[in-house]
């Protein structure tokens, strides 16, 4: 058993795999929640399929309401875009940055590279740097090699501006096989490439939150926090 200072409650909006989805998932979060706060422990949402920019978006807001009045340290979203990865055209686009102004005013919110890690460095300057509210980055350092990008070449390249910006880092290794049909989730190992991109990122920032995003054993989970305590 590990003590929990601190943890990360997903829920999914369509979730097909024996977890909570829809109102279900939403009353459960918010229950986690509330219990977490009263044994001491900090909490972030992360909330999955929940978009800002299409015919979902107005279903998004009104769940993020519901959540940021729960809220401890706010919410995690992803970055969105259009078909074959290619950006918001420019009706969702502007539909995004009104529903993350929105949010932003309930609690604070930190915008995910999941999308399209690739161009992550456009979405942020887009809205989570200039958006008049409370936002950050979450800096996915999986979703990274998952994409093909160096993890460490580019944390040690990303802006400083963007470095001050980032609130949270999601870890988990990726790896060609997959386990539970993911190749990007499974457990940290000694030197991986996402450990040393962390390594750097602490001595640009200090202060960020690092939360362990795994499908693994207990024993890849019990290795995996290890790796992190000794940083």
């Amino acid at each position: 058993m590990h003590s929990l200072q601190f943890a990360q409650i997903s829920l999914w909006r369509t979730a097909n795999w024996g977890v909570a989805d829809g109102e279900r998932a939403v009353k459960e979060a918010i229950e986690i929640a509330r219990a977490c706060k009263a044994r001491g422990i900090r909490t972030v949402y992360h909330p999955l399929e929940y978009p800002l920019a299409n015919e979902h978006a107005s279903q998004t807001v009104d769940v993020m309401r519901r959540l940021a009045a729960a809220a401890d340290l706010g919410i995690i979203i992803h970055d969105e875009g259009g078909v074959g990865r290619k950006r918001l055209p420019a009706e969702e686009e502007a539909t995004f940055e009104q529903n993350l102004r929105e949010i932003s005013s309930f609690c604070h919110v930190s915008v995910e590279n999941s999308f399209n890690s690739s161009d992550v460095t456009w979405f942020w300057e887009r809205f989570a740097v200039p958006t008049s509210g409370d936002v950050s980055i979450t800096l996915d350092i999986g979703h990274l090699e998952l994409a093909g990008i160096d993890s460490i070449a580019f944390v040690r390249n990303m802006p400083q501006h963007l470095i001050d910006h980032t609130r949270f880092v999601h870890m988990h290794h990726h790896n060609e096989l997959e386990l539970r049909g993911i190749k990007d989730h499974w457990p940290l190992l000694p030197e991986c490439r996402e450990i040393e991109a962390l390594k750097i990122l602490l001595k640009r920032k200090r202060d960020v939150w690092v939360i362990l995003e795994l499908d693994a054993a207990e024993d890849g989970m019990r290795q995996s926090i290890e790796l992190l305590k000794n940083l």
